[in-house]
């Protein structure tokens, strides 16, 4: 049986070229699945270059890299606020849609909870657009540029253009730099480290998938990813929790809904860290 590998600077051009699709499938029409796509690839992309990073004897490349990343942050963020809204306006028609299977025990109150759920809704779907329009307009601006960056990093790495990492290698070096982050470090993390946690998770996970013909580096990117969407359930819940309080009021059902959801989500998090710690 074959070692199992990892080309890095080999992966890092398939994941620009994705990129380069998913940004062409965006501007065709911000749907859902196409944003989420380039915030994806624009993530693989950035772990990508953390792991390029974490090696030695690589040829001159972090001028173009900062120049690549710069571009990439503004785009993946862009990205991010239309792909949050998305999942607000998901987990809003699921809450909205387990209250109508019960219509016919509905009072005159919760109708009306049910037409403040349509308004939240409506109120997301239009910052959605509003928020689309500005992807769309970034896209237009920066795609040219970007795509020269990228040229330029991958010529710079085009002499490692054949490097490779056994499976085991590469295991030791993500498991490594997570376990080595600051936030993991720290006992009893606060908001922000947990958040720190997820986004350090989800960076390993698509580190590990590079082997992809390796058993140990499947188990290890399954956990990772085990961690990143525990925090992320965690995570999306807590913004829409608190977006409920401020537009409703603490007490209403569904500030109060999102809100032990989003407690819920949190403990099954903390379980899960634990068990990664130990």
């Amino acid at each position: 049986m074959a070692t199992a590998t990892a080309s890095p600077v080999r992966t890092l051009r398939e994941h620009v070229l994705a990129l380069e699709g998913a940004i062409a499938l965006c501007l065709d029409k911000p749907r859902p699945k196409a944003v989420h796509k380039v915030r994806t690839e624009a993530r693989r992309i950035e772990a990508q270059l953390e792991l390029l990073g974490l090696l030695k004897r690589l040829p001159s490349y972090r001028s173009e890299m900062g120049r690549s990343l710069r571009l990439l942050k503004k785009i993946r963020r862009t990205a991010g606020r239309v792909r949050d809204l998305d999942v607000q306006r998901k987990l809003l028609k699921t809450h909205t849609a387990e209250d109508e299977k019960q219509i016919e025990q509905h009072t005159d109150a919760k109708l009306n909870e049910l037409a403040e759920l349509g308004e939240l809704r409506q109120i997301r779907k239009q910052r959605r657009k509003r928020a689309a329009r500005k992807l769309l307009k970034l896209l237009h601006k920066r795609q040219a540029k970007l795509a020269s960056a990228f040229d330029a990093l991958l010529t710079a790495l085009e002499p490692a253009q054949e490097l490779q990492l056994s499976a085991a290698e590469l295991l030791r070096l993500v498991d490594q730099h997570f376990r080595g982050t600051h936030a993991l470090i720290i006992r009893h993390p606060s908001s922000e480290h947990l958040h720190s946690i997820r986004k350090a998770a989800r960076i390993a996970r698509y580190q590990a998938e590079l082997a992809t013909n390796s058993a140990a580096a499947t188990r290890s990117a399954q956990r990772y990813e085990a961690l990143q969407v525990a925090g992320g359930q965690w995570h999306d819940t807590l913004a829409l929790a608190a977006e409920a309080a401020t537009e409703l009021g603490d007490n209403h059902s569904t500030a109060v809904c999102f809100s032990q959801l989003r407690d819920q989500h949190l403990a099954d998090y903390r379980a899960l860290l634990e068990r990664v710690r130990t």
